[in-house]
């Protein structure tokens, strides 16, 4: 799963012609194209513990991601660093990102009209890890959108009733996590013994991130918008 970046390829000149769509019009390209979307794990300065959001709106109105669409000609770094500065206040420099995975949805339900058409996306997800307390302080989310929020560390994400994308997105967090621990050592002339055994644990979380989709077990309950289904997975 690792992936050492998500390039933007520029093909000539490219010039954004992006324009508001009026709410009958979006719905209809809502059915007919999958949107890019960037998602993000917000850590704390530890980098030990996870941001989360629950939404009290469609779709996926549960703990979920930081994150939004992608305008076209950003990348995926300069559509994070846009919307974490348009929803926190945040200014995060391009280096401070990481590429975590990739994953695609099909959601039932959909807050546009009609709700029932639902809405597809292909997500982009990184991570970052903010520096300090005054980066910390400034994680308020809209109450319109969310209901609650929290820091929870990967192992409760991963064990318990959490989406399988954001338990496979943490888990495969932890994999980079794992090679970037392996880079370092070889970085720094660590010996081959060392690196060895890191390379193992490497490979060892990779594979935990791949059984991570194999729980089947998770159910979508939002008692806000009386709603409640269950995930399907397939490759």
């Amino acid at each position: 799963m690792f992936q050492s970046g998500i390039p933007l390829h520029e093909t000539g000149s490219f010039k954004s012609h992006r324009t508001f769509l009026p709410d009958d019009q979006y719905g209809i390209a809502l059915d007919n194209l999958v949107k890019g979307c960037t998602d993000i794990l917000l850590l704390d300065p530890t980098g030990n513990k996870i941001f989360t959001g629950k939404r009290c709106v469609q779709p996926q109105p549960d703990w979920w991601f930081l994150g939004g669409r992608i305008f076209p000609g950003e990348s995926p770094i300069q559509s994070s660093q846009r919307l974490l500065k348009r929803e926190l206040g945040l200014d995060i420099d391009s280096d401070r990102f990481r590429p975590v995975c990739c994953q695609a949805f099909a959601f039932e339900m959909r807050e546009q009209e009609p709700k029932n058409h639902g809405t597809t996306d292909v997500q982009f997800c990184l991570k970052v890890q903010l520096q300090n307390e005054e980066e910390v302080k400034q994680v308020v989310l809209d109450e319109n959108e969310y209901c609650d929020s929290k820091w929870a560390e990967p192992m409760e994400i991963l064990e318990g009733n959490y989406h399988p994308a954001l338990r496979f997105a943490v888990a495969n967090m932890l994999a980079t996590d794992a090679f970037d621990r392996v880079e370092e050592c070889e970085g720094r002339g660590g010996d081959d013994k060392e690196i060895a055994e890191l390379t193992r644990e490497f490979v060892k979380k990779t594979r935990e991130a791949r059984k991570v989709l194999e729980r089947v077990d998770y159910k979508l309950n939002s008692k806000e918008l009386n709603y409640v289904t269950t995930v399907n997975t397939r490759f």
